[in-house]
């Protein structure tokens, strides 16, 4: 490897003439670095030296060629190992999703400036449980055509062969080790004859026992339906995600693909303009689920966040959330100077503090209600991440009851487009929207567990802030919001705020439903659209069906509704002031 290194300048210096200076290189090869797919070499070190040369050298492109690369690390390998079994207790994410829990990444891109990684054909198959691509601190980094999949897999997935009172038997694959308990957070059934999940998952089942070397019983109190499906057995819940994209700009992902993580697929926090186009978080060939939490989570972010012609299939919860966070705020340490301190109970997305920059603009929320309550622009900011809070100085006082209120800051708040995509059975939601600036259009929907589209400010989750400006347009909803992440009932579109008082309208503003086509499950949906805490709505020119009601509004102010259709019967005509 080094020889055919070392020759290429040789060579290229031999054409040159005296005195001319060598053309600088626009492309390298992974496998000039000695990273040869479709062997038993561990090809992490070889990959992260073809990344690193091409940071120093300024190359412009990175080509992996085609094959499955292994990326393996022994802190990672353990780290699943104490996981599996117990040594983390019944839920590993309670002690590896916390502040700055250490961890290991597969590759990283480290403030790299205008690279292209062409990855087509190439696959990431990690060992271990780890974040495997981290993009930190990049600026115009395009990836091409990576796949990232995992050799064991953070979740099983087994045939139910037998049913009895208070229990069911799942029949997996050989090579379990049957010495002790599988660890299972969550079951989710996958239905293959309706090819989609159920509508609620079981946690934390408390009883199992190995009855043969590959079928596990596992206690249930309603196992009866269960016969013949697919039960997919987290192991995880939240941990690290498959690509995190921390404090970068101009993040391009193109036709990458992830099959599995032991938490989300791609996090994006701190960032500016990330633009998906094609991409899948789907399973693999031949299996049901995909990422173990969310598809996609993006917090805290500017410019644009666009999904465009993108597939998500299995994934144990919403397809994309983009939010900033509430902050408490704890004390008053200086005239106009406040410590903010984020809920202990909670994390991060990714796991790092979230603190206002200076210049900043922030919202003053009611705790009761989330009203606005001012705004204030940040002269300063301090932080302190390993107390998990920071202090800003602001341009005016703020009230002196602080306690009733949170801050949260309004400059980063992305525009949101989600066009043109596929969201295929999967737990929770499709699009969860916290933020301003929204086009969700051209969007086909299919049985979402959750309601598909949800307009959400969240004080339960210290997430929002309420939504703005916002188009609905021109998608087709499928038998969504059977189950787990409904929300009002809804099949289609919720609007809603979840606060100690939620009655108060215009948390949510400026809001274009049009041209939708929903279909509700037969017997069960309740309302096609849920309506609530809204302000200047208009639904128009929508078709619904399978509906008992096609919309329901609550605590909202005008409200208006045009040329809506139940089947092919014009629905009159309504407006509420």
């Amino acid at each position: 490897m080094k020889k055919s290194f070392l020759y290429i300048p040789l060579l290229l210096l031999g054409t040159l003439k005296p005195g001319a200076q060598p053309a600088a290189q626009q492309m390298v090869s992974a496998a000039d670095f000695g990273a040869l797919p479709n062997d038993t070499v561990n090809d992490r070190t070889a990959l992260q030296r073809a990344i690193d040369y091409c940071k120093q050298k300024k190359i412009r492109t990175l080509r992996i060629p085609p094959g499955r690369y292994r990326i393996a690390d022994t802190a990672a390998t353990r780290l699943m190992h104490d996981a599996l079994s117990g040594r983390l207790g019944r839920n590993p994410q309670d002690v590896v999703f916390k502040p700055y829990f250490p961890y290991v990444s597969g590759l990283r891109f480290q403030n790299i400036a205008g690279l292209t990684v062409e990855a087509a054909g190439a696959f990431l198959m990690a060992e271990g449980w780890m974040e495997p691509v981290t993009i930190e601190g990049c600026q115009h980094l395009t990836i091409r055509g990576l796949t990232i999949d995992y050799t064991n897999p953070p979740h099983s997935e087994g045939r139910i062969i037998k049913t009895g009172t208070g229990f069911f038997d799942v029949k997996l694959p050989p090579g379990y080790d049957i010495s002790g308990p599988l660890l299972i957070t969550r079951i989710m059934y996958w239905d293959p004859v309706r090819n989609r999940l159920l509508g609620n998952p079981l946690y934390f089942p408390q009883k199992q026992e190995w009855i043969a070397p590959d079928v596990l019983r596992i206690g249930s109190g309603a196992a009866g339906i269960l016969s013949g499906f697919i039960a997919l057995m987290n192991h995880s819940m939240h941990f690290r995600p498959a690509i995190l994209i921390q404090s970068a700009a101009n993040t391009v992902l193109e036709r990458v693909t992830i099959h599995a993580q032991p938490g989300m697929g791609i996090v994006g926090n701190r960032s500016e303009n990330i633009i998906m186009n094609g991409l899948r978080i789907v399973p693999r060939a031949g299996n049901y689920e995909s990422t173990n939490t969310d598809a996609t989570h993006f917090t805290s972010c500017k410019g644009l966040i666009r999904f465009n012609g993108c597939s998500f299939e299995g994934q144990g919860d919403d397809a994309t959330n983009v939010h900033g966070y509430y902050h408490d705020i704890t004390a008053q340490v200086a005239p106009k100077t406040y410590t903010l301190q984020l809920d202990k109970e909670f994390t991060t997305h990714a796991a790092v503090l979230d603190y206002p920059d200076a210049g900043d603009m922030l919202e003053l929320v009611s705790k009761q209600t989330l009203q606005v309550a001012g705004r204030y622009r940040v002269v300063r900011t301090d932080t302190f991440p390993m107390l998990w809070k920071s202090q800003v100085q602001l341009n005016r006082a703020l009230p002196e009851d602080i306690g009733n209120y949170y801050l949260i800051n309004i400059s980063r708040l992305p525009r949101l487009e989600f066009v043109n995509s596929n969201v295929s059975s999967h737990l929770a939601r499709a699009v969860l929207v916290k933020t301003r600036s929204v086009l969700i259009e051209n969007n086909i929907f299919r049985e979402t567990t959750g309601t598909a589209v949800h307009v959400g400010a969240e004080g339960d989750w210290r997430e929002g802030p309420g939504a703005a400006d916002i188009i609905i347009r021109n998608n087709r909803f499928i038998r969504c919001g059977r189950g787990d992440g409904a929300n009002g009932a809804a099949t289609a579109i919720a609007i809603n705020v979840k606060a100690p008082d939620a009655t108060a309208p215009g948390i949510h503003k400026n809001i274009i439903i049009e041209g939708n086509i929903i279909e509700g499950e037969p017997g069960y949906s309740q309302n096609g659209i849920f309506i609530s805490g809204a302000e200047n709505v208009r639904v128009s020119g929508n078709e619904f069906a399978h509906c008992n009601a096609p919309w329901n509004v609550q605590h909202s102010k005008r409200v208006c509704f045009l040329d809506n259709y139940q089947r092919t019967e014009r629905i009159k005509d309504e407006t509420i002031e």
